[in-house]
């Protein structure tokens, strides 16, 4: 099934899905945030503005506008641009409009910056419809004074909170006022990194990898619509340990596609490809969810590829006997409304796909680990089913945790992860106790 991604999930709910909807690493992005009071303007329309200009130095960085409207207890509304990301050299005005809800406390609101790049803001500006036609200013900051009442995250616990990036007020050369720049020279840009990133010719397209670290290979595949940045938060520790071999799946990230539909068995021939490139005879893989189904096809298929596998959270079949009912009218719903081809076309392969006969799961001689969250969108009972059909498998799922709980939980599931690949495969029984 899908990533993170799947349900449109935004990043407002935890501080892994607050940049997208996908899942980026939160040390590629920061935050700079104010708050108001809503008292008295329950139930009112808003619009949040400021000015914002940017000279990039990555080709995914970009800076973006956010807003929250904050209730007792979680949020009635969430806007962090997702879809237009500001890349401009000159200064343009920004605004995002919303609706503030009856039982509203708070509004949430600031800069949001991603990846490296000197990112520059002015004129922030709340205002509320009191009346039909009339707004009323509620908010506002032109930096002339100081940077007062601001602070960087996105206001609770620490997230947005990143310490490198660099924030000072400078006087803008062209209007000559002051302006907040927020400047970014040292954020890991995973996915998007012009020394690391390289392409190959791989069954008709163009596929697009990194490569990090020594050590026992590693190859990292992502879920449904995602990158090779969504594991960009685990890169620090895992290329200390192996040589991380990241893919852009077909048809996702930077990687190219053809007009032909998507399938499981096509991508992974695509990773077979590419590690005959690569000259890797072996590897370890680390799947997410789509990514996860695409590791046990090719320790079906190429099991001379695969060292051990981790699958987080695969299905193999697409229907409600492995996924929950209420993913999959998602994944219809965005079928039937979705303007966007390739979405569509992404979603069409996970309403089709896979179609993998548990009898097929004898084959794998791979030690594998099937993973998952307890509140995972992939029914725990077939997460059960797939790993008492692979021979030479474990099962871990982690309590208190979602579809996404490789990041909820992230100490947790490297070192379950590292224990996996790196200390000897072990299959106890409690049946040896009751041995005579």
């Amino acid at each position: 099934m899908r990533s993170i991604s799947l349900l449109k999930w935004r990043f407002a709910i935890i501080g892994c899905c607050f940049l997208s909807i996908n899942c980026i690493a939160q040390d590629t992005w920061g935050s700079y945030a104010r708050s108001v009071a809503t008292r008295g303007y329950e139930g009112k329309k808003f619009k949040l503005e400021a000015d914002v200009k940017t000279l990039v130095g990555d080709d995914s960085a970009s800076a973006r506008l956010w807003v929250r409207v904050d209730k007792e207890n979680g949020s009635a509304f969430f806007n962090n641009m997702d879809n237009q990301h500001a890349r401009n050299e000159a200064w343009k005005t920004y605004s995002i409009e919303g609706k503030i809800d009856e039982a509203a406390t708070r509004i949430y609101f600031g800069a949001l910056t991603q990846l490296n790049g000197k990112f520059y803001y002015d004129n922030f500006k709340i205002t509320v419809e009191t009346a039909p036609g009339k707004w009323e200013t509620i908010f506002k900051d032109d930096f002339e004074k100081n940077l007062s009442g601001w602070k960087e995250g996105i206001g609770f616990d620490p997230n947005g909170v990143n310490k490198l990036y660099k924030t000072s007020l400078k006087t803008d050369a062209v209007s000559k006022s002051k302006v907040l720049l927020i400047e970014g020279t040292t954020i890991p840009n995973y996915g998007s990194n012009k020394k690391a990133g390289k392409f190959a010719d791989v069954n008709g397209i163009k596929l697009y990898y990194e490569v990090y670290g020594e050590g026992p290979p590693l190859v990292i595949l992502h879920g449904n619509g995602g990158s090779i940045g969504n594991a960009g938060s685990h890169m620090g520790e895992l290329i200390k340990k192996y040589k991380v071999i990241g893919i852009d799946s077909r048809a996702q990230g930077r990687s190219g596609d053809t007009d032909k539909p998507l399938t499981y068995d096509q991508m992974a021939a695509d990773v077979n490809e590419l590690l005959n490139q690569l000259h890797i005879d072996s590897a370890f893989i680390w799947g997410q969810s789509d990514g996860a189904i695409l590791c046990l096809v090719m320790a079906m298929d190429y099991p001379e590829k695969v060292k051990r596998v981790v699958a987080f959270a695969p299905n193999t079949v697409p229907d409600s006997s492995a996924v929950f009912g209420w993913a999959v009218t998602a994944v219809n719903r965005t079928i039937k409304n979705s303007k966007d081809p390739k979405e569509v076309k992404l979603y069409e392969m996970m309403r089709d796909y896979p179609n993998i006969p548990y009898e097929k799961l004898h084959t794998i001689k791979a030690p594998c680990l099937i993973m998952g969250g307890d509140r995972d969108v992939i029914r725990p009972e077939h997460l059960v089913k797939m790993f008492q059909n692979i021979p030479n498998s474990q099962l871990c799922i982690l309590p208190g945790a979602t579809h996404g709980g490789a990041w909820e939980q992230k100490e947790r599931f490297l070192s379950i992860m590292n224990d996996f690949f790196l200390k000897p495969f072990k299959m106890p029984t409690t049946e040896d106790w009751f041995k005579e």
